[in-house]
């Protein structure tokens, strides 16, 4: 059997209308990714340790972020990948990370702003028009939107 790594990604997306959020009137919202030095802009996320429950790991890849998890979590897609040249298989998991006005988080439009922690990654808030080579990126925010069905996994402080 080959490798396969599970990464959990969080969704955090910013609406064009805080006061409204699901209204898309006014265009997609704006989500958040993150790269490090000399790598593709991608979903914030963590790789699933072994015995982990998949809103912990998602609870570490918010916390990296300064936030928190919605109350409650909900699975938006699931995305399985072959492997590449060197690299496993990958299970890729996007959990919904909420919305954001974006004073919270230490990104900027248009441009890149590096990370508060101490670490080797930038920030930005991408269009959401420009992720359509992202399927489940889009379909994920459909989702959180509520156009699409998303999965609940559990409520926060609460047993599933």
């Amino acid at each position: 059997m080959s490798r396969r790594d599970v990464r959990v990604n969080v969704l955090v997306w910013r609406p064009r209308d805080p006061s409204a959020p699901a209204d898309l009137s006014y265009g997609w919202p704006r989500v958040l990714q993150v790269r490090s030095t000399g790598t593709p802009w991608q979903l914030p996320g963590v790789l699933l340790r072994p015995g982990e429950g998949i809103m912990s790991a998602a609870g570490r890849a918010a916390y990296a972020l300064g936030l928190e998890l919605p109350p409650v979590h909900r699975a938006l897609t699931l995305d399985q990948r072959p492997a590449a040249a060197g690299e496993p298989e990958q299970l890729v998991i996007i959990v919904d990370g909420g919305w954001t006005d974006g004073d919270d988080v230490h990104a900027t439009d248009h441009s890149t702003s590096p990370c508060p922690h101490d670490c080797q990654h930038e920030r930005r808030w991408a269009s959401a028009e420009n992720l359509a080579d992202e399927i489940g990126t889009t379909t994920a925010l459909s989702a959180a939107l509520g156009k699409t069905p998303a999965f609940v996994v559990g409520r926060g402080g609460a047993a599933p």
